[in-house]
């Protein structure tokens, strides 16, 4: 019963927290602080929006009257809340007649602290954020062990402790907030300014990037053959996110601009690959010595998920380098520093 009701209070304390964040947010861009609260209720209304309709989807055996008004855990998409959010706030901001780029630069720090609390809220919504110690290959966690303690291990209803990857993504939320907050001061330093607009975008990426890697090995969720319908849409968030800096580097004339999108599809490809061969490994026994294919067949989830972990990483730095040039674009101080080299 009482995780029942930890689940709401946490939900409720992030949009709280959010709101306050977000009105200092604005003030310090002077816009009115005001619009925090109907901007956010905006947001939330579309979260709940778009992330209720990415669900039923691909569970469309759920749709119904109550199923389209039902509030549990389980039954949304986090991807496409997130979305919702995000959008809902540029579409109230664009109503409301207020400068769209400065509002979203104002809530991407308030963005973050909302997700690192509904993240952490799943470690309370029954299995939604957990995992199994051995769909990593690891050994199963028991009383006693290191990690056998709240909040990186949760027990089940049968006293069994479960990995709470909730805790772990809720860590990303907080570096992804940490990531916001040093992009936000990079004027104050030596960093490159981020253009208008963009500071919530490396911000989304990363959340969307733990949510890659993690998804795959959560108890719950849907799955399409082998791969996690809410780790396709996090990859397809990531993709527009990553075509959208690249155009900007495209017009800003820098080179080889499209060069992190076709790395980053090649990152996809070989998470993808991974996934299938983690699942139908014993299609490509042809292609190894029985010795290769015997030690790969030992390790499996080990040589998988470490590609996955792998690929994941490769995308946020090659995201975080495009970003560090885009940004460059926009700082006198490092136009005036490529001049002289030239």
């Amino acid at each position: 019963m009482m995780t029942d009701t930890l689940y709401p209070i946490l939900i409720a304390a992030g949009c709280m927290a959010a709101v306050i964040l977000f009105a200092r947010g604005l003030k310090r861009r002077d816009i009115a602080p005001v619009y925090a609260l109907p901007f956010t209720a905006a947001g939330l209304l579309l979260a709940f929006i778009l992330g209720k309709a990415f669900f039923l989807l691909f569970n469309s055996y759920q749709l119904s009257f109550a199923g389209l008004f039902s509030f549990a855990p389980s039954e949304f998409s986090f991807t496409g809340c997130l979305v919702g959010l995000v959008l809902g706030v540029a579409l109230s901001a664009l109503a409301a007649r207020r400068p769209v780029p400065s509002v979203l630069d104002s809530f991407a720090l308030p963005c973050c602290i909302l997700a690192a609390f509904v993240r952490f809220a799943e470690a309370f919504a029954g299995d939604l954020g957990l995992a199994e110690m051995a769909t990593f290959g690891l050994d199963e966690i028991s009383d006693g062990s290191a990690l056998a303690f709240f909040p990186f291990a949760v027990r089940d209803q049968w006293g069994q402790w479960l990995l709470a990857l909730s805790t772990l993504e809720t860590i990303g939320a907080v570096i992804a907030a940490i990531l916001v907050i040093r992009h936000d001061t990079a004027g104050k330093r030596v960093l490159s300014v981020p253009r208008k607009g963009t500071l919530i975008e490396p911000a989304l990426f990363m959340l969307c990037a733990f949510g890659l890697f993690f998804e795959t090995a959560k108890i719950s969720g849907v799955v399409f053959y082998y791969v996690h319908i809410e780790q396709l849409l996090s990859a397809l968030v990531m993709l527009g996110l990553l075509i959208r800096l690249c155009s900007r580097l495209s017009r800003a004339g820098r080179r080889l601009p499209w060069l992190p999108a076709g790395l980053f599809l090649l990152c996809v490809a070989l998470n993808g690959f991974s996934q299938y061969f983690l699942d139908k490994a014993w299609r490509f026994s042809g292609l190894f010595s029985e010795t290769v294919f015997s030690w790969l067949s030992s390790h499996l989830e080990q040589v998988c998920y470490g590609v996955m972990l792998l690929t994941a990483v490769c995308m946020l730095v090659l995201y975080h380098l495009s970003f560090r040039k885009d940004r460059a674009d926009t700082d006198p101080k490092a136009k005036a520093g490529e001049s002289d080299e030239a």
